[in-house]
């Protein structure tokens, strides 16, 4: 449900805690090029990627009520391979019960770029597995932020959209029915849902 923040009726305003470079430079191409109309995108990367710092950012943020919607992007391997804190888990509850969203990806944000192209294995032991596939169909593929900033992800993409936001429902619903945490996903296309509608 939308805030009250006193800006024009007609644009919402989102702010993406974000992981890392990777996600900031793709969301940073989304809000150049996507020309969602009444939208505003703004990417931020947490100050440091643990899962921690990025709910606590978003948590902040979100209070200030200066963004419509606020959501976490992140990666979820790692909560998988060391577990989530009490502290974690009590920012994490503390998100949810606020409305803050969540565009996760197990196990790294690339599955959301391999969507494009194919549908994913339904378990990867890592990121690298997730890049190998990746270059199948982007042989250049590389987390370098020079790389990044060059290949205008979003846009270069751009013409597999629909069938990423197609592919991400269906592993979605593969995850639900297998009941296996592990299993890969990749909850951006939430985000988009949300930007798409108020456009």
């Amino acid at each position: 449900m939308p805030r009250k923040t006193g800006k024009l009726k007609g644009n919402k305003t989102f702010l993406l805690v974000v992981e890392g470079p990777t996600e900031k430079i793709y969301f940073s191409d989304v809000k150049a090029n996507a020309h969602i109309p009444g939208v505003t995108v703004t990417p931020k990367i947490a100050k440091h990627s643990d899962l921690n710092t990025i709910l606590k950012t978003s948590i902040t943020e979100f209070e200030t009520g200066a963004y419509d919607s606020v959501w976490c992007v992140f990666d979820r391997d790692t909560i998988i391979e060391k577990g989530m804190s009490g502290e974690v888990k009590n920012q994490y509850e503390k998100a949810l019960s606020l409305g803050i969203h969540f565009a996760d990806s197990m196990p790294a944000f690339e599955v959301w770029f391999l969507l494009h192209f194919a549908m994913p294995a339904q378990f990867y032991s890592s990121q690298d597995g997730v890049i190998k596939e990746l270059r199948k169909h982007i042989p250049n593929y590389e987390k370098d932020q020079k790389w990044l900033s060059s290949a205008s992800l979003y846009t270069t993409l751009k013409p597999h959209f629909d069938n990423a936001m197609k592919k991400a429902t269906e592993l979605d619903k593969k995850k639900e029915k297998s009941g296996n945490d592990n299993a890969t996903i990749s909850h951006v296309y939430k985000l988009f849902e949300e930007l798409l509608a108020e456009s």
